[in-house]
C-alpha cells in the first residue's frame, strides 16, 4: 500500500524542496515565460514546442516532452498543478523525487504517442495538437489509485469517493471521449494514455522494484526447476532405487533447524525489515508477514 506511514523515501535535489514543488514552479516559469513572450515579443513558444503532427512530419520529437510543461492559460495550468500537488506528493513521499518525475514524463510520453496516433488514424475527428501536464498527472492518478483503492478524494473537490471509483471514473470518461469524438478541447486519448501506463507500471510489478525482466526471470528458473525435478523423479524410477519405508513405519520428515531467539531475528526478520525499507510493506508476502507476526509473539513473551 502507498502510505507515508509505512516508508518514506527522501531525496536532496540540492535546494532544499521537494521534487514535486520543483515541477510546479518549472510550469509557472514556463506559463509565464510564454506570456511574456506573447506580450512583448509577439512570440509564443507554443508554436514550436506544442504536440503536433511535426513529431513525424518534420521530425521535430522534442514536442513529446515540451507540450507537457505547456498550457492554454491560467485555470488550466492550476488545476494541473493542483492535481500534481495532490497525487504527485505522495508518490515521491513512496518511491523518491527522481521517479516521480520519470513517470510524470514517462506517463506524459505515452499519453501523448496516444494522442499522436489516434489523431493519425481519424484526423477529422481528432487533432493531434496537445499541450498540458495532464497526461503525466492521470498516471500519477492511477498509480495512487491503484495502491490506496479505499482512500477518499474529493470528486470535483466537493464528494468524497473511494480512489478505486475516480480510477474507475477516469477511464471510463477517457475512453468513451477516445471513441466518441468531442469538441471540449480535452485530448481524451493522451489522458487514456496515461491511465493505462500508471496501471500497467503497478500491474506489472515495478512499484515494488521488480519489472517485466524480474517476472521472466523468475518463470525461467521456475520452470528449469520443474523439468530439474521431474528429471530426477524420472531417473530414479527408471533405477529402481526407490527406497519405500518398511510396513508400520513411518516416513522421515525434515525438521527445520531450530534457532536461537538472536539468530531468528537476525536471519529470518532482519531481511524482511529491510525489504520494508527498500520496497515498502505491501511488497511482503504471506510467507514474510507471519514471520513478522511469529517475531512479535516472540518478542511479547519476553
Amino acid at each position: 500500500m502507498l502510505s507515508d506511514r509505512d516508508y518514506m523515501r527522501e531525496e536532496d535535489n540540492g535546494m532544499g524542496l521537494s521534487w514535486t514543488v520543483m515541477l510546479l514552479i518549472a510550469l509557472v516559469v514556463v506559463f509565464a515565460a510564454d506570456a511574456i513572450a506573447k506580450a512583448y515579443l509577439g512570440l509564443s513558444l507554443q508554436q514550436h514546442g506544442t504536440l503536433s503532427s511535426s513529431v513525424w512530419q518534420k521530425g521535430w520529437v522534442w514536442q513529446l516532452l515540451t507540450f507537457q510543461f505547456l498550457h492554454v492559460d491560467f485555470p488550466h495550468l492550476f488545476f494541473n498543478g493542483l492535481g500534481l500537488w495532490m497525487f504527485g506528493r505522495p508518490i515521491e513521499a513512496a518511491f523518491g523525487g527522481r521517479r516521480m518525475l520519470g513517470l510524470w514524463i514517462a506517463g506524459g510520453l505515452v499519453g501523448g504517442l496516444l494522442q499522436l496516433g489516434i489523431s493519425a488514424a481519424f484526423p477529422n475527428q481528432f487533432s493531434p495538437d496537445v499541450v498540458g501536464a495532464s497526461a503525466g498527472l492521470m498516471t500519477f492518478l492511477a498509480i495512487f489509485c491503484r495502491l490506496e483503492p479505499d482512500a477518499r478524494i474529493l470528486l470535483a473537490l466537493i464528494v468524497p469517493v473511494p480512489a478505486r471509483f475516480l480510477f474507475y471514473f477516469s477511464v471510463g470518461v477517457a475512453l468513451f471521449f477516445t471513441v466518441v469524438p468531442s469538441r471540449d478541447g480535452v485530448a481524451h486519448a493522451a489522458h487514456l494514455g496515461g491511465l493505462l501506463f500508471g496501471w500497467f507500471w503497478v500491474q506489472a510489478g515495478y512499484h515494488r522494484g521488480e519489472g517485466l525482466g524480474d517476472r521472466l526471470s523468475e518463470a525461467w528458473q521456475r520452470w528449469r526447476q520443474q523439468r530439474r525435478s521431474r528429471g530426477t523423479s524420472a531417473s530414479r524410477a527408471a533405477s529402481g532405487r526407490i527406497l519405500k519405508p518398511t510396513f508400520g513405519s513411518k516416513p522421515a520428515v525434515a525438521r527445520p533447524e531450530k534457532l536461537s531467539d538472536a539468530e531468528f531475528m537476525a536471519r529470518e526478520v532482519d531481511p524482511i525489515l529491510e525489504k520494508i525499507a527498500r520496497d515498502g510493506i505491501g511488497s511482503l508476502t504471506a510467507a514474510e508477514r507471519q514471520t513478522l507476526e511469529d517475531a512479535r509473539k516472540k518478542v511479547a513473551r519476553r
